[in-house]
């Protein structure tokens, strides 16, 4: 179970920020990633007693402003097999008016996240596997130019290493703030080489913005 625990952590860490399993006291992890409407730099740190503190700037083709955020997250709860931690974040980005609102291009925003993230690993005939649920509220807390309040994401994950140096996984990625929602539906698979770990993310929108993406993307532990 040991090796399922550090991939837990690796995808959890890209996908939804830290996730169930903090980074041990010591150990970092950067992922470097792209796709058709952003590229993004994410990185994370463990720190004593189960702290892991992290920054994810991302920066989308269509804005002026980087999306930069700032977190730290810290275990809960471990059980044999599953665990829970609680996280918050704060992040500094281009207003989400601006895409109704093109003037408003260039105008900041703040927003704070707080989440709960769950994570259970088990084995397989086909390898060992792992499950994970992630939920976060966001508010804004500058002007919220179309009044809509908080925003809601849940995402939930399935992954499975069939090989020493393959992994395979599945997510379902569901937004949700006022009337606008969307869900996308994202596969991946990885190939490790070392210390990097090669990735490419191939997903689709079932609400919202339907337009196929894939990511690319290297992620490296140190």
């Amino acid at each position: 179970m040991r090796w399922v625990l550090a991939f837990l952590m690796i995808c959890c860490g890209v996908q939804v920020q830290a996730g169930a399993w903090p980074r041990a006291q010591g150990q970092a992890f950067v992922a470097l990633s792209a796709d058709a409407t952003r590229a993004q730099l994410y990185a994370e740190y463990g720190l004593k007693r189960d702290w892991t503190l992290g920054v994810e700037v991302s920066m989308p083709r269509d804005r002026r402003l980087p999306d930069v955020s700032q977190f730290v997250h810290r275990l809960i709860w471990k059980g044999a097999r599953a665990s829970l931690s609680g996280g918050v974040a704060v992040e500094l980005r281009e207003t989400t008016a601006a895409l109704a609102f093109p003037s408003l291009k260039g105008t900041s925003e703040i927003a704070a996240r707080a989440g709960l993230f769950w994570g259970y690993g088990f084995d397989t005939r086909f390898g060992g596997a792992w499950a994970t649920v992630d939920a976060q509220l966001e508010r804004i807390y500058t002007t919220d130019w179309l009044g809509m309040g908080p925003a809601y994401k849940v995402d939930a994950g399935l992954g499975i290493r069939p090989t020493e140096r393959l992994m395979l996984t599945f997510q379902a990625q569901y937004w949700q703030r006022g009337l606008d929602k969307t869900l996308r539906i994202e596969t991946g698979a990885g190939v490790k080489l070392g210390r990097t770990t090669l990735v490419l993310q191939p997903s689709v929108g079932v609400i919202g913005a339907r337009k196929p993406l894939v990511k690319l993307g290297l992620w490296a532990e140190f």
